[in-house]
């Protein structure tokens, strides 16, 4: 490697202590947000970069997941690891803790990375820094700098100046972006970097970007920063770069549009006419996530959708009213409701591509009679083999408006929150969850999930849903486990 170069080694962490159920959540995406970073320094900095991917690296190695059974085989089997990669001839390591449930796994390589190589400059950012970046700055810390918030910017001045990587500090120093940068004047993400290492695996897909952040502001979401779109003409660009790369597969590749809500992007229209123009789905499977609103009433845009082979995700989360206010969905829950009746009905009546319909449980202020109702409004509207159904558990990530207004909650609903729960060695998942209400417990939530979720998702189709006995061994084990 050149010695008159800066470099950047990027670190993907795996998780500690979780189950075979949240690998099949967490293992499987390919890290966009870290490749498009690769891109940027790259071409702007002269950076040279590679990666390791720590998810697929503990497929490998067992001894990657014993660091708390036993300390010296997880030691060398990261230093092993860290060593295949060339770690020593790197001056900077950037780790992306991109969830809080990494918080743990990407203390503990910074740490193994710090007394192996003390001279590396350990560089961590992502959704956690970004939310608690004092999680990373004690007087122990591992950590040369922390980034707050997006990192393009922020990460393209550090290694133009320099300065600040070469002189040593004996103080964590966080970098916060005051500026965002301009989406459309970001290069290709470098997919070639990791496939180079990393293969695609059958449950991996491609993913892009025509935004970034996102219009709305729900009160359970992570993904909080300023909504910016892409020129068509820019992102057509990338589009046409990653369909070449896809077309090397010989297998029909998935490409997922990451975008948090498509239809509310200015250009979708013109991606989709695109992808028809040139039978795009006739070679790839894609799809997307949307909003209610933003497709109910347009059974035209349902029809283009699914001839483009899009399978949307749409965002229902509830069929509470009461719950849908306090998610910050909707002002009108009752309008809200009857559009995805209406979208449920274009779905069962016409031919094409399935449709998923996102739900979230145990949000704060659920009840067994809440709960119920979401069951009953499913077993009515969404019975049908062109519907998935698609639920997942609340979260209580740092960064989300429930987080920062916990006592609100606790007040009005007597719901219980673990604090911090990020940093106890158990299963992250299972602790990030709170008890919804004073009423419903924790376990009579993980008891109603598993008992009436596993009868709704045997309806579906085998082939989308085939993990769901991973599924089931995970919740049981967890309502045995609760008190």
């Amino acid at each position: 490697m050149s010695e008159s170069k800066p470099n950047l080694l990027f670190i993907i962490p795996d998780f500690f202590s979780i189950g075979e159920y949240q690998k099949l959540l967490y293992h499987n995406d390919i890290p966009l947000g870290t490749l498009q970073l690769s891109s940027l320094l790259k071409e702007r900095a002269g950076v040279q970069t590679n990666i390791i991917d720590f998810r697929r690296e503990s497929e490998l190695t067992r001894d990657l997941e014993t660091e708390h059974s036993n300390k010296d085989k997880y030691r060398d089997a990261v230093t092993r690891v860290l060593e295949k990669h060339n770690v020593q001839e790197y001056r900077n390591v950037g780790i992306n803790c991109y969830t809080s449930f990494q918080y743990l796994y990407t203390n503990s390589i910074a740490k193994a990375i710090k007394e192996e190589f003390p001279n590396v400059n350990i560089i961590v950012g992502g959704y956690h820094p970004s939310a608690v970046p004092e999680d990373f700055t004690r007087k122990d810390s591992s950590f040369d700098f922390v980034v707050k918030g997006e990192a393009d910017a922020l990460l393209l001045n550090l290694f133009k100046s320099k300065s600040l990587l070469e002189k040593k500090s004996s103080e964590v120093r966080i970098l916060e972006s005051i500026n965002l940068i301009d989406v459309n004047t970001l290069p290709f993400p470098d997919y070639e970097l990791y496939l180079e290492q990393y293969p695609l695996k059958n449950k991996n897909k491609f993913e892009i970007y025509m935004s970034r952040g996102c219009p709305y502001q729900c009160a359970f979401c992570a993904n909080n920063y300023e909504f910016r779109n892409y020129h068509f003409e820019n992102f057509k660009l990338h589009f046409e770069k990653l369909i070449e790369i896809a077309d090397g597969y010989t297998k029909k590749i998935k490409i997922g549009f990451a975008d948090q809500s498509f239809n509310r992007v200015s250009i979708s229209e013109k991606v989709l006419h695109y992808i028809l123009e040139n039978e795009l789905n006739d070679r790839f499977n894609f799809s997307c996530q949307s909003r209610v609103e933003t497709v109910a009433n347009n059974a035209d845009l349902i029809r283009t959708l699914r001839k483009c082979g899009m399978v949307v995700g749409y965002g229902f989360e509830t069929a509470n009213k009461t719950l849908l206010k306090e998610m910050h969905k909707t002002d009108n829950p009752t309008e809200y409701i009857k559009k995805m009746e209406a979208i449920l009905n274009e779905y069962k009546s016409n031919d094409g591509p399935y449709c998923r319909v996102n739900l979230v449980a145990g949000f704060p202020g659920e009840s067994g009679e809440t709960f119920n109702e979401t069951i009953a409004f499913i077993n009515k509207h969404g019975n049908h083999e062109n519907i998935q159904i698609s639920p997942s558990l609340f979260s209580n990530y740092p960064n989300v408006f429930v987080y920062k207004n916990m006592n609100y909650y606790e007040e009005k609903y007597g719901s219980k929150f673990v604090k911090e729960w990020w940093k106890m060695p158990s299963n992250p998942l299972k602790n990030s969850v709170p008890q919804p209400s004073k009423d419903y417990s924790k376990k009579e939530l993980i008891g109603d999930y598993k008992n009436k979720y596993v009868s709704i998702l045997k309806l579906f189709r085998n082939d989308v849903f085939a993990d769901l006995v991973v599924w089931k061994s995970f919740f049981n084990k967890w309502y045995n486990e609760l008190e």
